[in-house]
């Protein structure tokens, strides 16, 4: 929009101007207009990729609607033939739009490399012959509805096709919501929405990825910084991995928003790294290329240089590749590079001239991977993808300073991030100074911890209470799961065994065993009601203990069943073999004539399968 003077006074219109801004000396130019320029629009959408201008869209000077796409070539220094946006209509409040080059994802790894068995065909050659244009529109009514075209132009900029991929929007649970005057990104194969958000209930500027591949959106937590304040534009910083978000803390960003006031006092900056959304490598060499390198690794002929590892073992590699690949070490070759004799230091431990042998500071299988890298500058085979080498080739990288290698191990290790590597990566990223992966990899520590304790809380809610007296534990206040399967198993058996009250019991001194009188109503044990404070004798139980009390309890008191604690102690004065643990499983049966008097010791109270015995003493 632009002002012009007229009879009544200045007043708005819209314009069709191209300028361009020399940064290098920070002069304007004015191209000159011709008759293919677009006609005069206000609030279009615009991007630029590959020379190309690209403006869609926007509104007349009758706030109609324009359905037409131009191009401006900047090699070519003119318009290019418009085209039709069809029925779609796009303005600046409601619409974004970003057009880029088809990115080729770093593959895992490519099986053929390791065989070398198969001629080599450049397939995976990558030739950026295409723009695809993705533009995002959302319409806030009662039900908010959102639209995603993404438009593929040739590099003759002709309208290939258009694909409609609205319904993709929606397949998730999280939705952004309704955004004024957003702005689009692309960041790998992760389409980044941003823009402000207000409603009746508050105001904040929000950034929302959505993975194209998966179809599923992610809100990027910026924290407190943008929910105060007037925040109205945003940047992507594609190399950095990071979001620039332009404002002021202490405006309003409604009254900017109802003003159109654009701040850029203050700036804010997010790591969306650590969402894994981050810029992915580029290969710098095709698939041919890098075969080659593999060739050149495995011939012995062509090597002048023998690695040593620290697992004694060696590979022959080529000193001149080496040096060119791996800069820490290049003076350190100069001996075996320079025709000429070169006077090294003698307190130089690693490089043997005469033997032609280099020591590396680690083992076979990672100085095979680590060769594989500098013969062909990326990550091709599945040895390299393995999490504990790309984790050792990730501190080689930071040690050594190879940036590219750096960037292919960071890469890997964010593709197999989960729950069962988060630990080892955490570990290796603070190591190398991988600080956004360090803090990926903590997040992910953290929700699996929320997990698993969202997971025992369920367990616990669904657990079956017993209102019944319990049995006086030390570690573990809740029954032990076998006692539980045990129970239920038994046919007849109605009251819990830890709810059943103690057995009478008479002295016999010479006896290990006790006898039970059996009730004339019930058919369960009487006894004197339980004493207050105290815990549940069982006699069958202590026999049991004090037959295992100077030796290791059945069970190990490392599983789950509860500990029981004895009331009293007293010394054991006549001693019962012990039986073995395969012993007592065979023979788990006991006379049922006698009676045993004694109790026992605080140390006999880890032993936990004698109830599991008078469970079943009294079944029978």
């Amino acid at each position: 929009m632009g002002v012009q003077s007229t009879n009544n006074g200045e007043e708005l219109v819209p314009l069709n101007d191209l300028f361009f801004l020399n940064v290098s000396t920070m002069s304007w130019e004015y191209p000159t207009q011709t008759d293919d320029a677009p006609t005069h629009r206000y609030a279009h959408l615009s991007s630029f990729v590959k020379d190309r201008l690209i403006v869609m869209g926007g509104q007349d000077i009758n706030n109609e609607y324009l359905s037409d796409i131009h191009i401006y070539d900047f090699k070519k220094r003119n318009w290019c033939k418009s085209l039709s946006t069809q029925q779609f209509q796009y303005g600046a409040y409601r619409s974004a739009a970003i057009a880029v080059t088809p990115v080729q994802l770093t593959p895992p790894f490519s099986p053929t490399m390791d065989l070398l068995s198969e001629p080599y065909q450049d397939i995976h050659s990558f030739q950026e012959t295409e723009i695809i244009l993705h533009t995002y529109s959302n319409f806030s009514t009662n039900d908010v509805f959102r639209q995603l075209h993404s438009w593929k132009l040739n590099m003759k900029n002709e309208l290939v096709e258009m694909h409609d991929q609205s319904d993709n929007l929606i397949l998730g649970n999280t939705l952004p919501p309704p955004l004024r005057f957003p702005t689009a990104f692309i960041c790998g194969q992760q389409f980044i929405l941003a823009g402000p958000h207000l409603s009746s209930a508050g105001q904040q500027y929000q950034i929302w990825a959505f993975d194209m591949t998966s179809y599923i959106w992610t809100k990027i937590e910026a924290g407190h910084a943008l929910s105060q304040g007037s925040w109205l534009k945003g940047l992507l910083c594609e190399n950095s991995n990071r979001f620039m978000v332009f404002g002021h803390p202490d405006r309003s960003m409604a009254n900017d928003y109802k003003d159109r006031v654009q701040c850029y006092e203050h700036l804010a900056c997010v790591n969306i790294e650590i969402f894994g959304i981050y810029k992915p490598p580029r290969p710098s060499y095709s698939a041919f290329g890098q075969g080659l390198g593999l060739s050149l690794l495995k011939d012995p002929a062509l090597s002048d240089l023998k690695l040593i590892t620290t697992d004694g073992q060696h590979i022959l590699v080529n000193s001149a590749i080496l040096a060119q690949r791996w800069p820490a070490i290049r003076q350190l070759l100069e001996p075996i590079l320079s025709p000429e004799p070169t006077i090294i230091s003698s307190e130089s431990n690693l490089l043997d001239t005469d033997k032609r042998e280099l020591s590396f500071p680690d083992t076979y299988v990672v100085l095979l991977a680590f060769l594989q890298f500098i013969y062909t500058d990326h990550l091709v085979t599945a040895q390299q993808h393995q999490p504990h080498i790309l984790a050792r080739l990730l501190f080689l990288a930071d040690l050594f300073d190879i940036p590219r290698l750096k960037e292919l191990a960071i890469h890997a290790l964010h593709q197999m991030l989960n729950i069962q590597t988060a630990s080892m990566i955490y570990e290796s990223a603070i190591l190398s100074n991988a600080i956004s992966l360090q803090i990926r990899a903590l997040r992910v520590l953290l929700n699996a911890k929320k997990i698993i304790q969202r997971q025992k809380k369920m367990e616990n809610d669904n657990r079956p209470t017993n209102s019944s007296p319990t049995i006086n534990t030390r570690a573990d206040p809740n029954p032990s799961r076998f006692l539980q399967k045990y129970e239920q198993n038994q046919q007849g058996f109605l009251p819990s065994a830890r709810s059943l009250p103690r057995a009478n019991t008479h002295s016999l001194n010479s006896s290990s065993h006790h006898n039970r009188t059996p009730s004339i109503k019930s058919g369960i044990p009487e006894s004197p009601p339980a004493t207050p404070g105290k815990s549940m004798k069982l006699p069958n139980f202590r026999m049991r203990q004090a037959s295992n009390s100077d030796n290791e309890s059945p069970m190990s008191s490392n599983t789950s069943s509860p500990k029981l604690t004895p009331s009293t102690s007293t010394t054991k004065q006549n001693t019962i073999p012990v039986k073995s643990h395969s012993s007592f499983w065979r023979n788990n049966t006991q006379p049922k004539h006698s009676q045993l008097e004694s109790k026992p010791s605080k140390s006999e109270g880890t032993a936990r399968l004698g109830t599991f015995n008078f469970l079943h003493s009294y079944n029978n």
